[in-house]
């Protein structure tokens, strides 16, 4: 029985003969519990879990920790046919599941832009004014989208509709109404009648009265898409609407009609080019969306097996995609957009369900299958291994897309890992349209480097499948591993015997049939990879001696690429780690720990018994440290004594370089094995940060005084006294300790230092001065920016993934009004720092972006220097080139300020305001 079958039966019958009360009380199931229970790991039973989620069979409850629940289950206790949702919040809403009660009543939990492949990337800011513009009080924004041909407007505008509805902005039965102005630019005249209705009789065939798009889109959202198509007359029709909630109907004399509408315009053209500028002023969000070669790699990836996935389902058939055919498709891309995409994909499904006619079950879709166009386009890019490399952490060799599934789900490891046949396919393919042999071969090589990288990567092979491989070539292969480490001089992981052993295994499956690959550069073979090559001729001596098999010459040249590839295991090695320590399992144990709870890593340990000489215990470093060295130095993290002033004499005497940390605890030693895991941290770099993150710990355990932290300020008392507030709020909220918290004066720092130094243990300082103590100092620059609240917090014990209140930004209008107070001569500072916060919310929402705190500063304390200078009548001259990027903020700034300049009678000219667009430009 497979692993996913095992999860599924076993989770069935725990939640078998439950009755509804106890599973309202009990909750379902976490991945934790279960991979307990079955004596499997988290993240193989996590991942079956949601995969099971994702083809219906499961519930998925997002409490903490998640929990799964049979669907059967639910609908057998609940007495339901079908389910709204397969995602609940928390166990509690299951009670209002039944078939008398409505499904709107369970809570829709999910936001529909999160369905948009790139939310979190490309299009997170198109996204990001999106929802600002419908929030706006009273109605939201009017909206202008600007983008290429099926960039995907249309769909972006439905998702806004979407949105409006899931936040309560709009009632669930509000229209959502689409007209494409292209349609009717020959007939102004009909295109206006059909936006906003006519009257009986105002034209030929004018037979009743007609409602208008307008009209039918009242209290909802109104699409106009090719907007520059829309006459001057049109245009000025519609900003009535804008202006006064009004329209007519033609033919209509004088009556005015009300209509609530949110109007997005969607065109291709440059807009100030083809609209009117009174138009456009209406329109005040503009909204980019990028077009799909403008895309990042993983969302063309992400689209490809998405389009593809709706093909799948249009057949009801798997699919089983070459990475090739996913690769020439991105590289069509470069001069397509997604509607080309779509067409691509599907003459590509269709040629391939042709070629599979026969097959019941699935498809295979390989590089014939493209369109001819395409095929040849790619076959002579010089880009393609480029590519693959990069699409390889995407996508496997073979992507299995099934129709039953809402994403594609890879191929499991042990599926493919013969990728033999692949090969010979795409060489004897390659081979008949003509690409030379050089040039196949380095596709080839390619590939099966990215086919081991790829599960390398993952760190995923799952070593209980070696158990399906006959004993006798499994222990066959443990003896290779052994010769073959001798013979290059490296290091092998387990990983080693499952590709070699699978090698070997898929040659019996395939009934020892030689591989039908014509030369494939056998010569350049032998003359690249000469070592790994003699290693295979030793290997194929081993299986004919053992196995009593006869590898012909094509079988070893596939095992000197494999080595090959294998040992570019050694690219990705890292520092190796030593812990030495006294006693006779303390090291041991400290290891032991870290690999139980964070997986294999290159630490190892050595244990010291106490009555061990220093000549005996120098020399077994020696022996220990060239034994583990990767090539990238080693980091020995000791406990006590001599084995800390030992690192010099070591470096000499092996030759390898070496950090020391002392004073090891288990956490230094957790701490550490993450960072190498996940961290491409060198030798020095692996030293400081562990170092940096347990200095301050030290400190800390040694001294029996009470801790303060420092605030030093040489602006205003209101900037001081803000800041100690701040302070004694982060300490209340995550310190458990008796942290106080000293002001020391900036002026006189040296005699402030020193004086509470000698009753208490300083152990930050934060403000405008360094003190330069060997402690963490914060500065206000860092206070405001955010990330020196992170520092605090990581010295008061703290992981810096907790969310804070804005308390911070009380300190920006403490700063910036303290800087006003002392330097403006003319303006009320209170009420110039009030305007100009007011109208840096409006600059955000205009601009879908939240400003850092640092630019908040800058921005109000610059811009009321600006009016100052205004009243003075002492202007700054802009006297650089004017760039492209900072004129674009202009009109922005223009729109935003001109209300502040108003009300204040003071108009900033067009250099002061350059700078002011410099800033912007910078965010």
């Amino acid at each position: 029985m497979r692993r996913i079958e095992t999860i599924a039966s076993e989770i069935s019958n725990l939640f078998n003969n439950l009755t509804k009360e106890t599973l309202i009380e009990n909750g379902g199931i976490s991945a934790s519990t279960l991979a307990d229970k079955l004596g499997l790991s988290r993240s193989n039973v996590s991942a079956d879990l949601n995969k099971l989620f994702r083809q219906g069979e499961l519930v998925k409850v997002k409490s903490y920790p998640v929990c799964y629940i049979p669907v059967d289950s639910i609908k057998k206790l609940f007495n339901v046919s079908q389910l709204p949702t397969q995602e609940f919040s928390n166990i509690e809403e299951l009670k209002d599941l039944s078939e008398n009660k409505p499904q709107e009543k369970i809570k829709e939990t999910h936001d529909p832009f999160e369905e948009i492949i790139g939310y979190d990337g490309s299009l997170k800011k198109p996204i990001s004014q999106a929802k600002a513009a419908v929030f706006y009080p009273p109605h939201g924004l009017h909206m202008l989208l600007l983008g290429p041909t099926g960039s995907g407007k249309t769909y972006f505008a439905n998702k806004i509709y979407q949105y409006a509805v899931y936040e309560h902005l709009l009632s669930a039965d509000a229209p959502f109404k689409s007209f494409n102005c292209a349609d009717y630019y020959q007939n102004p005249q009909l295109l206006l009648s059909q936006l906003f209705g006519y009257c009986k009789g105002v034209f030929t065939g004018a037979d009743e009265d007609h409602k208008g798009l307008v009209e039918e889109a009242d209290g909802g959202i109104l699409l106009l898409d090719e907007v520059h198509r829309l006459t001057p007359e049109g245009q000025e029709m519609l900003f009535y609407l804008i202006d006064n909630g009004m329209f007519s109907r033609l033919g209509d004399n004088g009556t005015k009609r009300k209509a609530n509408v949110l109007i997005i315009c969607a065109t291709t053209e440059n807009p100030s080019s083809t609209m009117l500028d009174t138009f456009l002023r209406r329109i005040p969000m503009t909204i980019q969306i990028p077009s799909l070669k403008d895309r990042g790699m993983k969302e063309k990836v992400e689209l490809i097996k998405y389009l593809m996935l709706q093909e799948s389902k249009r057949v009801k058939k798997s699919f089983r995609v070459d990475m090739d055919v996913i690769n020439a498709l991105i590289h069509s891309v470069n001069y397509g957009n997604v509607g080309q995409l779509k067409s691509q994909i599907q003459l590509t499904c269709a040629q391939a369900f042709l070629n599979n006619l026969y097959n019941k079950t699935e498809i295979r879709i390989a590089i014939k299958d493209l369109p001819e166009e395409i095929r040849d386009d790619w076959l002579s890019s010089s880009q393609n291994i480029q590519r693959s490399k990069e699409i390889s952490k995407y996508v496997d060799i073979v992507t299995v897309i099934s129709p039953g599934v809402s994403q594609s789900d890879e191929l499991d490891e042990y599926d493919d890992s013969n990728i033999y046949n692949l090969i010979e396919e795409k060489y004897n393919y390659l081979k008949k349209k003509g690409m030379k042999s050089d040039q196949i071969y380095k596709y080839v090589l390619n590939d099966l480097h990215l086919h081991v990288n790829k599960f390398i990567s993952k760190n995923s092979v799952n070593y209980h499948l070696l158990k399906f491989i006959d004993p006798k070539v499994y222990d066959l292969t443990v003896q290779l591993k052994k010769i073959g480490e001798k013979e290059l001089k490296v290091k092998f992981d387990r990983r080693f015997l499952y590709y070699v052993g699978m090698h070997i295994d898929s040659y019996y499956k395939r009934d020892k049939q030689e591989s039908n690959v014509e030369n494939i550069n056998i010569e350049d073979v032998k003359n690249n990879f000469s070592s790994e090559y003699h290693v295979a001729q030793i290997f194929a001596e081993q299986i004919n001696k053992k196995l009593n098999i006869d590898l012909p010459e094509m079988e070893i040249i596939y095992l000197t690429m494999l080595i090959n590839s294998i040992e570019k295991f050694d690219d990705k090695k890292t520092v190796s780690v030593l812990v030495a320590a006294h006693g006779n399992s303390t090291a041991t144990s400290m290891v032991a720990v870290s690999k139980e709870l964070l997986g294999t890593a290159p630490i190892y340990s050595l244990d010291m018994p106490l009555n061990i000489s220093p000549e005996e215990l120098f020399d077994s470093l020696v022996e220990k440290i060239k034994t583990i060295d990767n090539g990238k130095g080693v980091l020995m993290l000791v406990d006590m004594g001599s084995l800390n002033m030992m690192e010099n004499k070591l470096m000499k005497k092996t030759g390898i370089k070496l950090k020391t940390i002392p004073n090891v605890t288990t956490s230094i030693v957790l701490d550490t094995v993450r960072k190498i895991n996940y961290m491409n941290l060198d030798l020095n770099g692996i030293y400081e940060s562990v170092s940096k993150d347990f200095s301050d710990s030290y400190k800390l355990a040694t001294s029996g005084k009470t801790k303060v932290i420092l605030s030093i300020c040489t602006t205003g008392e209101g900037t001081a006294k803000k800041i100690e507030q701040f302070l004694n709020d982060i300490i209340i909220h995550y310190s458990d300790d008796n942290v106080k918290v000293i002001r020391a004066s900036a002026l006189h720092l040296k005699d402030s230092v020193a004086k509470v130094d000698k009753n208490y243990q300083i152990i930050a300082s934060v403000g405008t001065k360094d003190p330069k103590l060997n402690v963490p100092f914060v500065s206000l620059e860092e206070l405001v920016s955010g990330h020196g609240e992170d520092e605090l917090k990581r010295v008061l014990g703290v992981k810096v993934n907790s969310k804070r209140t804005n308390s911070n930004k009380m300190v920006i209008s403490d700063i910036c009004l303290d800087t006003l107070n002392k330097y403006l001569l003319y303006l009320n500072p209170t009420r110039i720092i009030k305007m100009l916060m007011d109208w840096i919310k409006e600059l955000q929402i205009q601009m879908g972006k939240n400003f850092n705190n640092s630019t908040i500063v800058k921005l109000v304390v610059h811009t009321a220097f600006s009016f100052e200078r205004c009243v003075s009548k002492n202007p700054i001259h802009y006297d650089d080139e004017v760039s492209k990027e900072v004129a674009s903020f202009l009109p922005l700034l223009n729109q935003t300020i001109n209300p502040m300049e108003n009300k204040l009678d003071l108009h900033l000219d067009k250099d002061e305001k350059l700078f002011i667009c410099e800033i912007l430009n910078s965010v």
